[in-house]
């Protein structure tokens, strides 16, 4: 079996084709990596850039031969937080799937479980704590391991390339420079902690998988390894030389020059901030994720064909819901909501679908009773017969209609959510969340509310409603049950 897997990320393409015998063992027949910078100037303007656009299908058609050329059985392509936040995406999707590479855009849960993945094939965990760390351009994926289980994961909207876009420096960079990198990063971090448990296990090694931290690791020890003294000396040494100068005396990649003294700082504060003596780079990533992904599943592409999962679903629907029209009204509002959410949330066009499929299934448990009808449905999807959905996922659509109503998810109180893997729980709050909020808008189930726009800004989401007649119960509902996306999102909420 031949299985080619391509890693559009923000800042490079990466595609390796692997040929796998039956017992798992895999052949590399080929590497490719293009460095386009998908993200550049994404974080002023919002879009990839005609340049960064142009260059990315160029790389795509040319791996798109290579992979015809080795007549691949498997053909499966990831999209990160370039694709997940720029407007002009869905176009650069297009026109990718007409070269013949149908790209995927995953949520940065997911991104964080499949470089988990490739890692854990790559090397033995130590029972020690680590640190596992990818720095993309435009998000960083952080998972902590201890005694080789996964403790906590997150994924930081953030990554060299717009780090550098939103903290732009001199060239060379001056001490003002340093210190409002500095301010923003501490923000970053202070923001993404809340998200985090309590108490998280002080890690022994950073463990890398990225291009940044390869380059970082080079020059600060000159090998795949250094210590935090090292790159700190390292990253002074950036800093006080210009772009032409990190080239030419320290001996970085020009393709990175420009930006690489972003980069160290942030690195430097990661390490310090997961209290790792050293880090260590790995030479893998999302593209060897993705194999491994598919070979679990019998080679497989992620995810299954769309079409027979929503067939499942609706066929299940059918037989269950009492109020198909109410459900179909929570399902639009929860997709719109969502897209608006999406930049924010990391998420991507997996989660969009499992929200439909819940928002769709979220009332089935009035089938047995109207009282804690929640728990009913959570019940009756995870004993269900979905064909095209993998038992993970059920697991997960599961978790968000019980999470629709009632309680928050907690892994402290809840047997069930404790259960789940840490990148799956954040899924799990973030889509139920949407959920909670979109079913308030339709509480009376008349459909009052015709239509809704949202907006995000720094401090505030803000939900406008179209509707006739009087809608207080649905404001008041909403207010009550968004509690969960206020704390999700670190912001107000307002409704109009």
């Amino acid at each position: 079996m031949r299985i080619a897997a391509v890693d559009v990320g923000s800042n490079s393409i990466h595609m390796v084709v692997v040929e796998a015998d039956p017992l798992g063992g895999q052949r590399v027949l080929a590497r490719e990596k293009v460095m386009v910078r998908l993200a550049r100037g994404e974080a002023k303007s919002g879009e990839i850039s005609p340049e960064a656009f142009r260059a990315g299908l160029e790389a795509l058609a040319q791996m798109a031969k290579v992979i015809r050329g080795f007549a691949c059985d498997t053909v499966m392509a990831c999209g990160t937080a370039a694709l997940r936040n720029a407007r002009n995406a869905q176009a650069f999707l297009l026109e990718a799937e007409q070269l013949g590479i149908p790209i995927q855009v995953i949520s940065g849960e997911e991104e964080a479980r499949l470089i988990h993945q490739a890692v854990s094939h790559a090397i033995p965990f130590p029972q020690e704590p680590v640190a596992l760390v990818d720095i993309g351009g435009g998000s960083t994926e952080l998972t902590w391991v201890q005694s080789g289980r996964v403790v906590a994961s997150v994924s930081i909207p953030w990554g060299l390339l717009r780090l550098a876009d939103a903290v732009a420096t001199a060239d060379p960079p001056t001490a003002q420079d340093l210190k409002r990198l500095r301010k923003t990063i501490r923000r970053i971090l202070r923001k993404t902690r809340k998200h985090l448990p309590k108490e998280l296990p002080a890690s022994t090694l950073m463990l890398g998988t990225s291009g940044t931290l390869e380059d970082l690791a080079r020059g600060s020890g000159g090998t795949y390894a250094c210590d935090r003294a090292q790159l700190r000396a390292f990253a002074l040494k950036l800093w006080r030389t210009d772009t032409q100068g990190r080239v030419a005396r320290l001996g970085v990649d020009p393709r990175r020059a420009e930006a690489l003294h972003v980069g160290a700082i942030w690195a430097l504060s990661l390490l310090e901030w997961v209290e790792a003596p050293r880090f260590r780079h790995l030479p893998v990533g999302l593209r060897e994720g993705m194999v491994w992904e598919a070979l679990k599943h019998g080679g497989a592409a992620i995810p299954p064909l769309s079409d027979r999962r929503r067939a499942s679903i609706a066929h299940f629907a059918d037989r269950l819901d009492p109020d198909p029209g109410h459900s179909r009204q929570v399902m639009a509002f929860s997709d719109q909501i969502f897209l608006a959410l999406q930049p924010t949330f990391e998420l991507g066009d997996t989660e969009r679908q499992w929200l439909e499929f819940a928002a769709r299934l979220h009332d089935i448990g009035h089938s047995i009773s109207e009282r804690g009808h929640h728990k009913h449905g959570e019940y009756l999807v995870r004993n269900a017969s979905l064909p095209g959905f993998w038992p993970e996922e059920v697991e997960l659509l599961a978790q968000v209609v019980r999470y629709h109503r009632g309680k928050a998810p907690d892994p402290t109180r809840h047997e069930a959510f404790r259960a789940l893997a840490p990148w799956h729980r954040e899924r799990v709050r973030k889509l139920a969340a949407i959920l909670r909020a979109a079913d308030a808008l339709d509480r009376r189930r008349r459909q009052a509310v015709h239509a809704i726009s949202v907006e995000l800004d720094e401090e505030t989401l803000t939900v406008r409603l179209e509707n006739s007649g009087d809608v207080e119960p649905e404001i008041e509902a909403f207010r009550e049950r968004s509690g969960l996306l206020g704390t999700l999102l670190d912001r107000r909420i307002e409704i109009a």
